[in-house]
C-alpha cells in the first residue's frame, strides 16, 4: 500500500505536469518563432534601408546592391522593381513578397520555414527584401527553453514524490501500528492495544480491534474460572469414592476398585489439563524444550530409582525453542512417562532423548517393556494409554509437528514427538 500510494501520487502529478507542459511547450515554440521572425524583420528593414541609400531620390531605378552579411540568421533575397531576382526565390514566399511589393511588410511560416519581407522605396516603385529562415533557424533557442521546462518539471515531480512519500507514510504508519497490535495479540499478548489515529477510518478499526481483544480476555477469564470449578466438582466425588473404596473388606475387590478409581482420577486430571490448555491460548506459545525436559527428568528420576529402573536421558546443552508453552510440553512428557510406569513392570529400563533437527526438535521416549502390540488387556483401562497418547498427539500437532508411535527394534515401545519452531 505504501508503494501504491506513492505511485498514485506521482501518476497524478505526472498527468497534471503533462497537461501543463504541452501548452507551455507550444507557447515556447510560438515565442521563439516570433522572436526569430522579429529578428528577421529587423534584418530585412536594415537591408532595405541600405539598399535605398544606394540610390538618389530622383532616380527611379533600383541600383545593383550586394547586401552585407549580418550576424542574425536568414538568407536575403532581393526582388528588383523590374522583376530581377537576386538570390534564391522560394515559391512558398510568394505571399509575403507580393505584400511587400505593394509597400507593406509581411511575414509567414510555410512548411516549417519562415519568411519575412520588407519594401524598399525607389521613387514610385518598390523593391522587396526577403529574409528566409530554415526550420532549424526558426527554432533556434527553443531547445534551452524546453530543457528549462523539463528541469522545472523534474523539480516539481520530485517535490510531488516527496509530498506523496510523506502522505503515504502518514497514512500507512497507523496501519502498521494496527498490524503490530494484531500480531502481538495473535502471539498471546492480550494486553496489546491499538493506538489512536487521526484518520477516522483507521481509528474505527483500532477501536474494534481493542474491543475484540478485551472480549477475548474476558472469555479466557470466564473459561479459567469454569475450569477451576469443573476441577473441584469432579475431584470432590472421586475423593469421597476413594475413601469408600478403602472401606471395602475384600482385599482383592478393594485393590481392583482402587485401580479403577485411580484410572478415572487420572482421566479426569488429563481432561482438566486439556481444558486448562485452552485457557492458556492467550499465552506466548514458546519454551525451551531442553529446559522443560530436564525439569521433568529430575521429577521422574526419584520414582525410577525407587522402582529399580535404569533411566537413560540424553539432553541438549543449547537452547531448543519450540511452539508450545512450558506447561503444555511438561504435560506431554508427563503423559509419556506415566505410560511407562503404568504399563511396564518395575525394573524395566526406559529413557528419553532430545535432538535438534534444523528448526525442529525431536523428543523420543522409549522403554524395554512389552511394547504396544504385546501390552496386557488390563493396560488399556479408562484414563490410560489411548487418552494420554491422544492428548500428547494433539499437543505435538499444536506446535506444528506430529507424533509417531512404534516399537523398539529390540523390543519395547517408542513414542516420537516432532515439535515445530516458535511462530515468528
Amino acid at each position: 500500500m505504501y508503494r501504491r500510494l506513492i505511485i498514485f501520487g506521482l501518476a497524478v502529478c505526472g498527468s497534471a505536469l503533462i497537461a501543463l507542459l504541452v501548452p507551455l511547450a507550444l507557447a515556447a515554440r510560438d515565442i521563439v518563432q516570433a522572436e526569430q521572425l522579429g529578428q528577421a524583420a529587423a534584418k530585412a528593414r536594415a537591408v532595405a534601408n541600405d539598399w535605398q541609400r544606394q540610390n538618389p531620390q530622383d532616380d527611379s531605378k533600383a541600383p545593383p546592391f550586394d547586401p552585407p552579411r549580418a550576424d542574425t540568421a536568414g538568407e536575403v533575397t532581393l526582388f528588383y522593381p523590374d522583376g530581377t531576382v537576386q538570390g534564391p526565390d522560394p515559391e512558398a514566399a510568394s505571399r509575403v513578397v507580393d505584400a511587400a511589393s505593394r509597400g507593406g511588410a509581411a511575414s509567414d511560416i510555410v512548411d516549417g520555414s519562415g519568411y519575412v519581407s520588407a519594401p524598399a522605396y525607389f521613387d514610385e516603385q518598390f523593391g522587396v527584401v526577403l529574409v528566409s529562415l530554415t526550420p532549424e533557424e526558426l527554432r533556434e533557442g527553443l531547445t534551452p527553453r524546453l530543457a528549462a521546462l523539463a528541469g522545472v518539471s523534474l523539480v516539481l515531480l520530485g517535490l510531488a514524490g516527496g509530498t506523496a512519500w510523506w502522505l503515504a507514510r502518514r497514512t500507512v504508519a497507523p496501519l502498521r501500528d494496527l498490524e503490530e497490535t494484531a500480531n502481538a495479540v495473535a502471539a498471546g499478548d492480550l494486553s496489546a492495544r491499538a493506538p489512536h489515529s487521526s484518520i477516522n477510518e483507521i481509528e474505527h478499526v483500532g477501536v474494534a480491534l481493542n474491543r475484540l481483544t478485551g472480549r477475548v480476555q474476558e472469555l479466557l477469564r470466564e473459561e479459567r474460572e469454569y475450569t477451576a470449578e469443573l476441577a473441584h466438582q469432579l475431584r470432590t466425588p472421586l475423593t469421597v469414592l476413594s475413601v469408600d473404596v478403602d472401606g471395602v473388606a475384600d482385599d482383592e475387590v478393594r485393590d481392583r476398585l482402587r485401580d479403577d478409581v485411580s484410572g478415572v482420577h487420572m482421566m479426569v486430571d488429563e481432561i482438566i489439563n486439556t481444558a486448562r490448555r485452552s485457557s492458556r491460548e492467550g499465552l506466548q506459545a514458546q519454551c525451551d524444550a531442553g529446559l522443560v525436559v530436564a525439569d521433568r527428568v529430575r521429577f521422574w528420576e526419584v520414582l525410577a530409582e525407587d522402582q529399580g529402573r535404569a533411566f537413560e536421558h540424553r539432553l541438549p546443552d543449547a537452547a531448543m525453542p519450540v511452539r508450545l508453552t512450558a506447561d503444555d510440553l511438561s504435560a506431554a512428557i508427563d503423559i509419556l512417562f506415566q505410560n511407562v510406569f503404568l504399563h511396564t513392570p518395575e525394573g524395566t529400563d526406559f529413557g528419553i532423548t532430545v535432538v535438534q533437527d534444523g528448526e525442529w526438535v525431536d523428543v523420543t521416549v522409549w522403554d524395554r517393556g512389552p511394547g504396544f502390540d504385546n501390552a496386557p488387556p488390563e493396560a488399556d483401562t479408562v484414563g490410560s494409554t489411548r487418552l494420554g497418547l491422544s492428548i500428547a498427539s494433539r499437543l505435538a500437532e499444536a506446535s506444528g509437528g506430529t507424533m509417531v508411535v512404534d516399537s523398539q527394534p529390540g523390543g519395547g515401545a517408542r513414542v516420537h514427538l516432532r515439535l515445530g519452531p516458535p511462530a515468528e
